[in-house]
């Protein structure tokens, strides 16, 4: 582990893809980071965003014996993926703070993949067998649909249903949840009553590196990515508008995992939950080599 205090001087905004990110994970593991110690950092970060959110939104009007409302409902999408892993960490950490939520696998359980994501599924329904959540499994949209009016009573949607290892036009249920989502926000805007989507490493679905989207796409409030800001958010100015607020959350992964793969005379990578803000995208005609093809992240950062 490199002592900060010995560090160089660096000054170059690097931006990384979805490629660059895989191979920084696979690094961390070689390095005796553990897959699950990454998603629950992951996770862990998600959740605290989460609870800052849910304060944000929080019903302001009380009566003589508090709050005239019921508490505000967490609703948690997950794929059956790493990312929906994430999920089940950040549902698992909500539920343990007292917070109302509903988390829903938006696919087939049998395909829950991965050690971490399988463990993580197991103790959520663990959870839900002794009441401190709602869990429910929609591998298809019929079922999926029927989560609706319980979904749509949500203050805040955590989308944790595709990371960035997918790709191609989006699949059932997946492509349903995202207009559910989307349905939701419509039906909370109408309604006049505070709502938030929060988006897991990215909004479903968003490419990394380059920004391009399916349709339909996932509109959030805010974005949490994980380790560095990505590309694609950069690159394209719809990638960030749909990102909403995007802050980059440190999960543990040591710098020595970013050999050959980040410039050595690059920025380093934020050290507690950081928003992210761009110019437009500036070219780097002496950087072309970087990942990112080059471009310019700014203004700055703000905590």
């Amino acid at each position: 582990m490199v002592d900060p205090a010995a560090r160089a001087e660096r000054g170059v905004p690097v931006l990384i893809g979805a490629d660059e990110m895989a191979r920084i994970d696979e690094a961390a593991q070689r390095l005796g980071l553990t897959e699950d110690a990454l998603m629950e950092s992951a996770g862990a970060a998600v959740a605290e965003v989460a609870q800052a959110e849910l304060v944000r939104l929080a019903e302001r009007i009380r009566g003589p014996g508090g709050p005239l409302v019921r508490p505000p409902l967490v609703v948690v999408l997950c794929g059956p993926g790493n990312n929906g892993g994430d999920g089940f960490v950040a549902a698992r950490r909500l539920a343990a703070a007292g917070r109302r939520v509903l988390t829903v696998l938006v696919g087939d359980a049998s395909k829950v993949g991965g050690h971490a994501a399988g463990h993580n599924w197991n103790v959520l329904q663990a959870m839900a067998s002794a009441g401190s959540l709602d869990l429910f499994v929609a591998p298809t949209p019929e079922l999926l649909l029927r989560l609706r009016e319980q979904i749509a009573e949500a203050t805040l949607v955590v989308d944790a249903l595709l990371g960035s290892g997918a790709s191609g036009p989006l699949r059932e249920p997946i492509s349903t949840a995202v207009d559910l989502v989307n349905a939701t926000r419509s039906h909370a805007d109408a309604a006049g009553r505070p709502f938030s989507v929060l988006a897991v490493d990215t909004p479903t679905r968003i490419d990394l590196t380059g920004g391009s989207r399916s349709t339909p796409v996932v509109t959030a409030d805010l974005t949490v990515t994980f380790h560095r800001a990505k590309a694609g958010f950069a690159l394209d100015r719809d990638a960030r508008r749909l990102a909403g607020r995007y802050l980059v959350a440190p999960i543990g992964i040591p710098l020595e995992a970013e050999g050959d793969i980040v410039p050595p005379d690059g920025e380093y990578p934020p050290g507690r939950i950081t928003e992210v803000n761009w110019q437009e995208p500036i070219e780097r005609a002496d950087a072309a080599h970087r990942p990112g093809g080059g471009i310019a992240a700014g203004p700055g950062r703000t905590d």
